[in-house]
């Protein structure tokens, strides 16, 4: 019952529904069907009520609930169902509605990415690997890259909704039912003409649970180490970024401390998120085809876990949009290190015409034996000629680079995607919850 809370709506509308869809097919008195749909939308208004049973599951307490308030002719809504196709249907409405607002969640912090990369287009960052200094770069080069890697999951989802948004309604505990119920007709009130078709699958399938979760699982994880790399580069030895004042918590000891707690909550959800998948997909391994109880255990981890991430995109994209650059820092480290000599030796190759593997051994030796960048510079100019300058080298020639052209070309090409993706996202808008107090 407890886990019946988190889809108490979608039960609603699923059995309002099905008896409209009765009425329709003239196999339950017209009225009784009104008077069991006006409960159900008084239901609405105060769905906790029917949490006071002490029942099996929501669906037993509806029924119960109706009972008591019309009698023997509540039991016309048991014709041509059963708890099987219902709990499917109320879990694939639920996660598809919770995968729209995630959708639209991904597109609002692509939007602020874009906007934070055209403010930054030529502010110089160095890039890391090994998580050493390694390149020069620009902050929105780094931007962009975290754009696009939401931009990869946004043009995902909307194919995973689709799997989502089939009607398994109709389809009774596993054969389908001998009321003649139309199921495109029936389909057509919530899930907008999908249909779940054979009805064994209809009743029986959780992969699009199974694909929702593992989709979040690997989003979360591809963020975990964006915000890392936060945390990283917030911390007072570096200083890249300070994080808002409502995304930190203090310590219960010390009082100079500025922990970025809602980060560390974030990469915890990350693995929340994976041990979610884990835990649906190891229930569902071992089943046979057909409904079994497993399946209602299953539902927390699907419903809980695709909530929290949409929590987290939520609060990952606040914190986005107040971050707040500190460029005297950045610059520092673009000046600390260097981190332009690959261009440079690339630069010498292209001018030379020797090969590229003896212009960098020679560089390494002149690294090694260079107390500190300054020196190290001018012993380059020295021997090459070569005026070492960051603002000439991010202005790479090739596509996708941190060129602040190129930069501005992504922003444009990604705002036009996410025009499209809104329209997209747009025609699920049907499913918005109808009046439900839940």
């Amino acid at each position: 019952m407890e886990d019946d809370k988190l889809i108490v709506c979608e039960v609603l509308e699923v059995l309002e529904a099905h008896v409209r869809e009765l009425a329709e097919a003239k196999v339950i008195p017209v009225d009784s069907a009104e008077r069991i749909i006006s409960e159900i939308e008084d239901l609405k208004g105060d769905p906790l009520k029917l949490f006071t049973y002490k029942v099996e599951d929501v669906h037993e307490a509806l029924e119960v609930y109706l009972e008591g308030k019309l009698g023997a002719e509540a039991g016309y809504l048991a014709l041509g169902r059963s708890r099987n196709d219902h709990v499917a249907a109320a879990l694939r409405l639920k996660v598809s509605r919770l995968l729209l607002e995630e959708g639209w969640e991904l597109l609002k912090m692509r939007r602020i990415l874009l906007a934070r990369a055209l403010e930054h287009k030529e502010t110089p960052m160095v890039l890391y690997t090994h998580l050493q200094p390694a390149q020069v770069s620009t902050l929105a080069h780094y931007l962009l890259y975290v754009e696009e890697l939401l931009a990869t999951y946004s043009e995902l989802l909307p194919a995973v909704i689709d799997v989502t948004l089939k009607s398994p309604l109709g389809s009774g505990p596993a054969a389908g039912v001998t009321t003649p119920l139309d199921r495109l007709r029936l389909s057509s009130k919530l899930f907008g003409g999908g249909l779940a078709y054979n009805t064994l699958y209809a009743t029986t399938s959780r992969d699009f649970a199974l694909l929702a979760l593992a989709f979040n699982a690997s989003l979360l994880t591809s963020l975990s180490r964006v915000v890392e790399d936060l945390i990283v580069f917030s911390t007072p030895q570096i200083g890249y970024f300070t994080i808002p004042e409502e995304h930190l918590a203090t310590s219960s000891i010390m009082p100079h401390k500025r922990n970025p707690v809602t980060l560390e909550v974030a990469r915890a959800r990350a693995a929340e998120a994976l041990a979610s998948f884990t835990a649906i997909a190891g229930m569902f391994k071992g089943l046979t085809s057909g409904y079994n109880l497993d399946m209602q255990e299953a539902n927390r981890y699907a419903v809980k876990s695709l909530v929290r991430v949409v929590e987290t995109l939520k609060i990952l994209g606040d914190l986005l949009g107040k971050l707040k650059v500190n460029v005297e820092s950045v610059l520092r480290d673009v000046g600390a290190y260097p981190v332009a000599l690959a261009d440079v030796a690339e630069l010498i190759a292209i001018k030379t015409g020797r090969p590229f593997r003896e212009v960098h051994r020679e560089i390494a030796g002149i690294v090694r034996s260079s107390g500190n960048v300054e020196e190290l510079y001018r012993a380059l100019k020295e021997a090459y000629g070569v005026e070492v300058d960051y603002r000439s080298v991010i202005k790479r020639p090739v596509a996708g680079s941190s060129n602040p052209e190129d930069v501005v070309r992504h922003v444009e090409r990604a705002q036009d995607s996410i025009r499209v993706l809104s329209e997209r996202l747009e025609k699920y808008s049907f499913i918005a919850r109808g009046g439900c107090k839940a």
